[in-house]
């Protein structure tokens, strides 16, 4: 897995947000190393801490999308967005279709396990679940 967009990244532990069965599970449908996925999905979240701030970047998406914040706890965000944002954060991790498509697939099963949204956002929709505590 390719991660830049600062290179700090670590292996996430018990304490985050997203589920280390989840990650495992997802690993391997999708072939790719647990630990591996788990260092790119820390470096997703040390991303957005990073630039802009997660209470910035969840403010920009209340005012640019319709209603994207399904749930928020002390911890964490859980929102539905549009597809195209993950484009973004691939693009900016350089990471691979299945890269990505394990890391999204690792955030629906965290809304979905988290709230009460739907396990499945309409199609042209993706959740984003995001760590408050970093």
């Amino acid at each position: 897995m390719s991660v830049s967009a600062g290179e700090k990244p670590t292996a996430m532990d018990e304490n985050t947000l997203l589920d280390r069965q989840h990650v495992e599970a997802v690993a391997t449908e999708y072939d790719i190393v647990a630990d591996d996925l788990a260092t790119t999905l820390t470096a997703h979240q040390d991303a957005i801490e990073d630039r802009p701030g997660v209470e910035n970047i969840v403010y920009e998406w209340r005012k640019q999308y319709e209603d994207p914040l399904i749930a928020r706890t002390k911890t964490a965000y859980y929102l539905v967005l549009p597809s195209h944002v993950w484009d973004e954060f691939g693009a900016a991790l350089d990471l691979d279709e299945q890269e990505l498509a394990a890391v999204v697939e690792v955030h629906r099963r965290t809304v979905a396990a988290d709230t009460d949204a739907p396990d499945t956002p309409n199609e042209t929709a993706t959740y984003v679940a995001l760590d408050r505590t970093l």
